[in-house]
């Protein structure tokens, strides 16, 4: 009965790690980008809202603003608002699993070192958002409340 509690163990096991390394397999692959592509991101997005949510996998305040800006995604048509997730992770793989376990419904890139200075990112969660001309009009570290955000962009989209 031993060998058999052993083996079955041991199957388990296996089977687990397997599975482990499956899912890793799975993960998307996220583009690292500079600073100069991080600003061709924003200016893509004139004519609509732009917001830019820079974030990490390992943040407890960034992974509790996640389901906030999936449903803000939701919000609004890919004409209204474009929406990136800038990831600071210095390990590609956990912001693409972060990504990956999440379902993220936006697109999220890897930022470079030059990022950080070009942005003057030195606390995350950090989020801008653009008007649809691609002028800086909200800049917000720490969490953004939805209903804020939601508010915020709908006034950016009414305006001219």
């Amino acid at each position: 009965m031993k060998i058999v509690k052993l083996v079955l163990c041991s199957a388990l096991v296996c089977l687990a790690a397997f599975a482990l390394n499956v899912q890793a397999a799975n993960a998307e692959k996220l583009e690292r980008v500079d600073s100069q592509a991080v600003i061709k991101l924003i200016n893509s997005g004139k004519g609509k809202v732009t917001v830019i949510n820079f974030w990490a996998s390992w943040c407890p305040p960034c992974r509790e603003e996640i389901p906030e800006l999936k449903r803000i995604r939701e919000d609004f048509t890919e004409d209204q608002l474009l929406l990136i997730g800038v990831s600071v992770d210095e390990v590609a793989e956990n912001a693409e699993q972060a990504a990956q376990d999440f379902a993220l419904n936006y697109p999220v890139v890897i930022a470079e070192r030059d990022v950080y200075e070009t942005f003057g990112i030195q606390s995350i969660p950090r989020l801008l958002v653009y008007d649809k001309n691609g002028k800086l009009i909200f800049d917000q570290v720490g969490l953004a409340a939805y209903e804020d955000l939601k508010r915020a962009i709908n006034e950016l989209l009414e305006n001219k």
